[in-house]
């Protein structure tokens, strides 16, 4: 996809939260993807937004944010990331550990 994430605080071994930073090397929207857990994104730099969609993969709302905004997902969304090319995103999620619980 467009985008690159870091798991920035994996070092840290938190038991709940999990930050993490998404680059968009390119203009563009990541693949459909369902959520585990909750999260916010915090735009660092450019513009993202995030396409929430209904269970038939059909678009049901856009948020937008700029620099300094911030966006929040409810566990259980299905979204497509999307971000300007230089985008760059801080987002932090909770359970961590999602793919284990």
């Amino acid at each position: 996809g467009p985008a690159r994430i870091f798991h920035w605080s994996a070092a840290a071994e938190f038991g709940l939260l999990g930050t993490y930073a998404m680059d968009f090397e390119t203009t563009g929207e990541a693949a459909p993807w369902t959520l585990s857990y909750e999260e916010s994104i915090y735009v660092v730099r450019g513009e993202a937004w995030v396409v929430e969609l209904d269970e038939n993969g059909g678009e049901m709302c856009t948020e937008y944010a700029t620099a300094g905004e911030l966006i929040t997902i409810r566990k259980g969304t299905t979204v497509r990331y999307g971000g300007e090319t230089n985008t760059r995103l801080l987002l932090s999620i909770a359970p961590v550990n999602w793919d284990s619980t």
